[in-house]
């Protein structure tokens, strides 16, 4: 299909679809679904980096394990997660935003992911996933096993395919970003490699829109005007704090002195 150039065009490319759509957008469009815990780069280390995390927060605020690993994963600590939304000017916002500036040049990609038949399907499969929602207690047997660095493979318990997970919405941000995670288990692969292991087109679970480099900055205004930006989404609190700040004592220079 074409490239899309306009917020206009891509609500046009998403005409039709129904069940429970998903999102996630990519400022790069060769991207691989797989989290970032398990890519080269933070494979081995990942993992202890996360023990350790969930033990300090677990000390500190005493939320349960999917919550720390849900903070962790907005704080940019690698995890066995993925990021998605309810919202398709979320997923939009991602396909466009390039915080390091590393993608200027490259097309994006939003997923269009079709929760409700992956689920589907998975059952139709036989797959353990396929029992393990929010409240089971098998996600959080496996959760229980992951944290005390034991075998999550758990013989016939464990999760044999990711599943996703409605996140517990304690954390700022997902209540925002509409968010949710696709969370890994058992294969520590790329979703489309797990698709091709277990015969599963995945042109019936989910398909892409890309998204043209040179118009990405003209769709983020396009969104910025719809209250989807940097600041709405990340609920940027220095820009809250400055705004207080602003109000309480007016502008100042940065020696401290007030403007005239």
């Amino acid at each position: 299909m074409d490239k899309v150039t306009t917020y206009d065009e891509f609500c046009e490319a998403l005409g039709g679809r129904g069940d429970v759509i998903l999102f996630r957008g990519q400022p790069v469009s060769d991207f691989v679904l797989i989290p970032s815990g398990l890519r080269p780069d933070h494979r081995g280390i990942a993992d202890i980096q996360m023990f350790r995390f969930v033990d300090a927060m677990q000390q500190v605020f005493g939320y349960d394990e999917l919550t720390c690993i849900e903070v962790a994963q907005h704080f940019s600590l690698p995890t066995r997660m993925l990021d998605f939304s309810y919202s398709y000017t979320v997923g939009l916002f991602f396909a466009c935003y390039d915080a390091k500036g590393r993608y200027g040049d490259c097309d994006g990609k939003v997923y269009v992911f079709n929760k409700s038949r992956y689920e589907w399907i998975l059952k139709q499969l036989g797959k353990n996933s396929a029992e393990v929602v929010r409240s089971n207690e098998y996600l959080y047997k496996w959760l229980q096993h992951y944290v005390d660095k034991s075998d999550t493979r758990m013989g016939d318990d464990g999760l044999d395919m990711p599943i996703f997970v409605e996140a517990t919405r304690q954390f700022d941000r997902l209540y925002s970003q509409r968010g949710l995670f696709l969370l890994w288990g058992r294969d520590e692969i790329c979703l489309e490699k797990i698709f091709e292991k277990e015969g599963i087109d995945e042109r019936d679970v989910f398909d892409t829109v890309v998204i043209s480099a040179e118009h990405k900055k003209s769709i983020l205004q396009e969104l910025r005007e719809k209250h989807i930006s940097q600041d709405s989404l990340f609920l940027n609190s220095e820009w809250i704090k400055e705004l207080v700040s602003t109000i309480k004592y007016g502008e100042r220079c940065r020696d401290g002195k007030e403007q005239s």
